[in-house]
Parts: C-alpha cells; structure tokens; sequence
C-alpha cells in the first residue's frame, strides 16, 4: 500500500539525500550586490525628494494662517468700505433701475420712470398737436 501524500498527485516525499544548493556563481552575485546598490541609491534620491516636499508642505502649513488672516483682513476692509459708503453717501448704492432716485431735500418728491414716460408722452402730443395748429395759422395768412 502506497504511502499517503500531502495532497497533490505524484508526490515524492524528499529525502535525505536531496541535492544540495549549488552556490551562485561569483559573477551572479556581484551583478545582485550593483543591483541592490542602484535600488538603494534610487531609495535615497526618493526619500530625499519625500524630505523636501515634506518641508515645503510645512512651510505652507505655517504660512496659511497668515494668509487666512491676510484675506479676512482684506474682506473686512472691503466691507467697511462698503458699509460707510451705503450708509453716508447714495453713490455707493446700486440704482434701482425702475425708478429715479428721490432726491432728499426741501420734500419735494420726484416722479418715478413710468410717470416720466407718461408725462414725455402729454408733452410730445402737445408739441405735435401746436405744430398742426401752427401749421394751419401759416397756411390761413394771406
């Protein structure tokens, strides 16, 4: 009766008398030895680039909140300047295109677009309206 094998088919148990590991020629190793030395070389050149990048994120790390506070400062000024322009003079106010402004003075209020083009309108009507009148004046004189 055969003995049992591990699991896979024709299996040889090993023996004492395996062979034993032929040693690598002198040549092989020394091209593993240059090998090793370019990827330690390469290695070094990688962790120096890590080394600067880390010192440059760093740099950047404790410049932003300066910067931050740089922009905050500027906005705030920005909105300071806008605040006392809206509140002291009406230059600084967006104009409402659908009526005039209203002049603060001795109360007198102004009329608003739609009133002007009204009024435009009555006056262009009556100047048409004096013209033909004219116009037939001239004509009657002998």
């Amino acid at each position: 009766m055969p003995t049992p094998s591990p699991g896979r088919r024709n299996f040889r148990p090993r023996t004492a008398a395996a062979a034993p590991l032929r040693p690598k020629p002198k040549a092989l190793v020394n091209d593993d030895r240059l090998k090793l030395e370019r990827d330690l070389e390469e290695i070094r050149k990688q962790e120096a680039e890590l080394k600067k990048l880390e010192q440059e994120m760093k740099r950047k790390v404790e410049e932003l909140p300066k910067k931050l506070a740089e922009q905050e400062r500027k906005q705030r000024e920005r909105i300071h300047k806008l605040a006392v322009l809206t509140a002291t003079d009406h230059v600084g106010r967006p104009r409402d295109k659908r009526h005039a402004p209203l002049r603060q003075g001795n109360g007198v209020r102004r009329m608003t677009l739609p009133e002007q083009r009204r009024a435009r309108m009555q006056f262009l009507l009556l100047c048409a309206v004096l013209a033909v009148f004219l116009i037939l004046l001239w004509k009657s004189l002998p």
